[in-house]
């Protein structure tokens, strides 16, 4: 893994973000705003977090392979994350809605993160990750406010490279593990992306219905962006004098 480039990468895209529009008119009406305001609220818990545990468990890592610098770009990833929530608190705002302190989904997620340690608590991110840009995707197409298009585009683009990053640091370790070890691995990432999107789907219907989405919809583009990850991974967990990647990852992910 290149932590000195994901480092740059961070560093580099903090720098010249387009701020969206918020002064531009709201389109939509009352109910639609609140259905949007409640189901933003809920994703903008998962995004604020200051990820204490996660960076604790960073460094001890960071300095046992002396990769100081994947700590310090996983640190700039959490500022990344605090920086969508507070893009998702002003959509809330500007909604005309209420922050949420405290929701069931947030909660479980917190307790899978810190489950098993640093790798299992990437995964979850992972897992997270893919089913969130299903979320902002559905609604950078189907909303009809131009501050929520330009938000939703912000941070579609940042979660790309969020799990391309993280891609490449399960990729690391599954070099050393047997075919048998990931093809489990494969079926347990599954197991529980079909429960998160599952969730997230019960959490964010009202407002994904009321733009036109169907729950089929959602849990295609969601399963889209897992397949897409698992192929990746598969690709990138090759190492060097290799010729011919093993396929477990992929064949799990067409099983999907």
């Amino acid at each position: 893994m290149n932590s000195q480039r994901w480092l740059a990468y961070f560093q580099n895209n903090r720098l010249n973000r387009v701020e969206p529009q918020w002064h531009l008119p709201c389109p939509d009406e009352v109910p639609m705003r609140k259905k949007l305001a409640r189901s933003l609220s809920h994703f903008e818990l998962g995004e604020s977090g200051e990820g204490r545990f996660l960076l604790k468990q960073a460094r001890q890592y960071a300095e046992a392979a002396n990769d100081p610098a994947y700590f310090e770009a996983l640190a700039l990833f959490i500022q990344e994350e605090q920086e969508h929530g507070r893009l998702l608190r002003e959509l809330v705002k500007r909604f005309d809605g209420n922050l949420t302190h405290r929701h069931w989904t947030h909660s479980v997620f917190r307790l899978l993160r810190r489950a098993f340690g640093l790798d299992f608590e990437i995964q979850v991110l992972v897992i997270a990750e893919l089913v969130g840009t299903a979320y902002y995707r559905l609604l950078h197409l189907r909303g009809r406010d131009p501050a929520l298009d330009q938000a939703c585009a912000l941070v579609l683009r940042d979660e790309a490279k969020h799990i391309e990053f993280h891609c490449d640091r399960l990729a690391m370790l599954h070099r050393e593990l047997l075919p048998c070890e990931r093809a489990l691995w494969c079926w347990q990432f599954q197991a529980l992306f079909l429960g998160a999107a599952r969730a997230a789907w019960l959490d964010h219907a009202e407002c994904l219905l009321a733009l036109g989405a169907t729950r089929h919809e959602f849990l295609r583009e969601a399963r889209k962006e897992c397949i897409a990850f698992l192929r990746k991974l598969c690709s990138a967990d090759q190492p060097i004098g290799i010729p011919a990647p093993h396929r477990e990852c992929a064949e799990e992910a067409g099983a999907l």
